[in-house]
């Protein structure tokens, strides 16, 4: 027999049911319930047009393999999905989980050089030359800078904000960009950046070129994969570190081969600043065109040579130990879905004359040659030369200095005689001096009267001597600047002609040379003031020599022993003149 239910408990299990089916809904949608599927427009968004898929991190790109063992982490950021259209509601943000990224470096190298590459901002993180030899030992020549990836050659930033690139943004190697020379060396690699917000795309590709010696090519591609134009200005910048524990170590005598230069070049002139300069205030060049900027020390330079004219050249001391060259090019408008893309050549290598003939744009005036670079040019170019059929730097600085000698030779001979003259003179004009003491127009009239007698010109000696000084001065400058110099080999401890003499032998040779030259010309003047100039004199240019480069003082050496050598032969003569002279004629009866 069936039993009958009550309607009103059987309202009140649905009831019940209905609640507990609720909160197993409820339970089951927050906790187990799949997530929503990801908006086709964000992906869209968010892929490259080689199929790199970014998401919200920092960085915007996936790594490649081979990665160095350093990791970065990007940070999160809120990405947006919604509709488009006149009706679109404002998108709901979505978060998008934080992402790590992988730092490395790669290589990119020709017989000449190579260079280590960065992709936290796709920059320069070192160059080593490998060629010639002596270039070796100078070893990686960004080596100094920090360890951290912080102002590294060559930082691309833009200056209206509208492409934000921050410098430690890390960049995607595009591996199938790669390529590699007949030699298996990778001559040329493209780095890629994506904008989380899929606004724009940057690719940075450096490549060598085997023509060019110490050089790359970089070009930068900005692609809008926005729906509207973009419109930026590029700003690039050099840097160069300045070490302030060596500044502890230097002297006023220290003639540093690392001092930090910052230079900018127009069509017209040469603009330089020391890094010490800079320390109060920055300096900005806008003479156009601007052909390129520069960051270098006495022999080696980074340099940056734009193909379009640059709009601007900053130098500047940034963050307390570094030097910085900013060049600021022309600002771009790029449509919807297409590339911009400019171009630079990279110099990173010694100041070699030869190869900036290669180059062009004036790349020789980042060697500073002063007011007398149209002396110091044809020697140096000379000092190759000879270099070219001996072998020997140190050699051909002395077969130069021969040279030198030998096409000043007559006029030397005319200073050196004409002092020798001076002393036959120096009897006659003391008395003269004595008996006219105490009237002065008296003893110039009879000293000039001594002169016109005797035909002496007492210029005579003092004008070959000036003839000489722009030479001098040019050969000083040149050798200082010749980079040729650098751990260049001579002979015995000289390994290295660009750094001071080891054991001071040069220099205290110079000076005791110096110190005869003084014998030989002595003129007994009777001046106490000029006598004691001449007896401080070898000691005060000793001590200046003994912190010069070898190669320097090599010259000057070579150059005093001969004109030790020409003053013994003209006093010799005239030795022999005064001895005809005191001999009695003879008279035949």
């Amino acid at each position: 027999m069936q039993m009958q239910q009550d309607p009103m408990s059987q309202q009140k299990r649905f009831l019940l049911a209905l609640v507990l089916s609720g909160a197993v809904l409820f339970v089951w949608e927050r906790n187990f319930a799949p997530k929503p599927p990801v908006d086709t427009a964000q992906t869209a968004a968010q892929t490259t047009a080689g199929g790199a898929t970014t998401a919200g991190g920092t960085s915007g790109v996936t790594t490649t393999g081979g990665a160095a063992p350093g990791v970065t982490t990007a940070g999160t950021t809120t990405g947006t999905t919604g509709t488009t259209g006149p009706d679109a509601k404002p998108s709901v943000p979505t978060p998008t989980p934080a992402r790590q990224i992988a730092a490395r470096q790669d290589t990119l190298s020709t017989e000449n050089f190579s260079v280590t590459l960065t992709n936290v901002g796709a920059r320069v993180r070192g160059f080593k030359l490998s060629k010639p030899e002596q270039y070796t030992k100078a070893g990686d020549l960004l080596g100094e800078f920090p360890k951290k990836d912080v102002n590294l050659p060559f930082t691309l930033t833009f200056a209206k904000n509208n492409i934000v690139l921050p410098a430690d943004t890390t960049f995607e190697v595009v591996e199938s960009a790669t390529k590699k020379d007949a030699a298996g060396r990778v001559s040329s690699l493209t780095y890629r950046y994506v904008d989380p917000e899929g606004r724009f795309q940057i690719d940075r590709t450096y490549a060598t070129d085997p023509k060019l010696p110490y050089t790359l090519e970089m070009s930068v591609g900005v692609t809008n994969l926005g729906k509207g134009p973009l419109s930026d200005a590029p700003v690039l910048d050099v840097f160069g570190y300045h070490d302030p524990e060596k500044e502890k170590n230097k002297s006023f005598l220290d003639f540093r081969q690392d001092e930090l230069e910052a230079i900018c070049r127009s069509e017209k002139d040469t603009d330089r600043n020391l890094f010490k300069s800079l320390e109060k205030e920055s300096q900005t060049y806008k003479e156009s065109p601007l052909k390129w900027g520069a960051v270098g020390t006495r022999y080696f330079l980074w340099a940056l040579l734009p193909t379009k004219a640059a709009e601007s050249c900053e130098m500047k001391q940034v963050d307390k130990d570094y030097l910085r060259m900013r060049l600021s090019l022309p600002s771009f408008d790029v449509k919807a879905g297409q590339t911009y893309t400019f171009a630079s050549t990279l110099y990173l290598g010694p100041k070699d004359m030869d190869v900036f003939g290669l180059i062009g744009r004036d790349l020789a005036e980042s060697v500073d040659y002063g007011m007398l670079s149209i002396l110091a040019r044809p020697m140096r170019w000379t000092l190759n030369k000879i270099h070219e059929g001996v072998g020997n730097w140190g050699l051909a600085i002395i077969l130069l200095t021969f040279l030198i000698k030998l096409l000043t030779w007559k006029a030397m001979e005319k200073s050196y005689s004409n002092g020798e003259r001076m002393k036959k003179l120096q009897p006659k004009l003391d008395a003269i001096r004595a008996k006219y003491e105490n009237d002065q127009q008296r003893l110039t009239e009879e000293t000039m009267k001594l002169f016109q007698e005797h035909k002496f010109n007492p210029a005579g000696g003092c004008l070959p001597l000036l003839i000489q000084m722009p030479i001098l001065y040019g050969l000083y400058v040149m050798i200082m600047n010749s980079v040729e110099l650098y751990q260049a080999n001579f002979a015995f401890w000289y390994t290295d002609l660009s750094a001071p003499d080891p054991y001071f032998v040069l220099p205290i040779s110079m000076g005791v040379i110096m110190v005869l030259q003084n014998k030989f010309m002595n003129t007994a003047s009777g001046n106490p003031q000029a006598e004691l100039m001449m007896k401080i004199m070898p000691v005060t240019f000793t001590v200046f020599m003994l912190f010069l480069p070898s190669g320097l003082v090599l010259y000057y050496f070579v150059n005093l022993l001969l004109g030790l050598v020409q003053q013994y032969m003209i006093k010799r003569k005239f030795a022999k003149d005064d001895d005809a002279e005191s001999k009695p004629e003879l008279v035949l009866s």
